[in-house]
């Protein structure tokens, strides 16, 4: 009799175990892919960034803001994007990035200190991720650095950017930024 008693437990563990498992497979919402970021949306018109470059490898810390206009020409598929830095120890450059529209979620970016065209695209999460070299001014010459970024939006009115900085595929550094529309 405890056998048949010690089955009948085990069964019904097994049972209730398999119909939680079927029925919670059931309700469980679908996962929601996220939403992709579009540049020539988001960036259309004015952003503010606010960010910091920093190597522990060479103890620099630069927090600056960026301010960006951003400008798409449906015809050519072209999207200028302006970015007026200014450095919180009173430097200030720009950059003029260009990106044209290749497909859904891809885009061929180019710079002027840039080396080489870089392709953007957009990953299964939303976020668009791409990775280029830049000559970089030093106070005696200039160095190439690698940026590999990573931009995700967070909610309708922010995106972050995250970038490593790397020389020879060593880390010497990282960019966190945050932009607001």
């Amino acid at each position: 009799m405890s056998l048949s008693f010690s089955n009948l437990v085990s069964k019904t563990i097994f049972l209730f175990a398999l119909t939680f498992l079927v029925f919670a497979g059931f309700t469980a919402p679908p996962a929601q892919a996220a939403k992709p970021l579009v540049l020539e949306e988001f960036f259309r018109g004015k952003t503010v960034g606010k960010g910091v470059f920093e190597s522990k490898f060479t103890g620099v810390y630069r927090p600056f803001t960026v301010y960006l206009t951003g400008t798409w020409n449906p015809k050519t598929q072209m999207f200028r994007l302006r970015e007026d830095f200014v450095y919180d120890d009173g430097e200030r450059d720009t950059k003029t990035w260009f990106f044209e529209k290749v497909g859904d979620g891809r885009y061929v970016g180019q710079r002027s200190d840039v080396i080489a065209p870089t392709l953007v695209e957009t990953g299964a999460d939303g976020a668009l991720r791409f990775s280029y070299i830049a000559d970089v001014p030093l106070e005696n010459g200039s160095i190439l650095l690698r940026f590999t970024d990573t931009l995700t939006q967070t909610d309708r009115r922010t995106v972050r950017n995250t970038a490593d900085v790397t020389k020879g595929g060593f880390k010497v550094g990282t960019v966190d930024l945050t932009f607001k529309r």
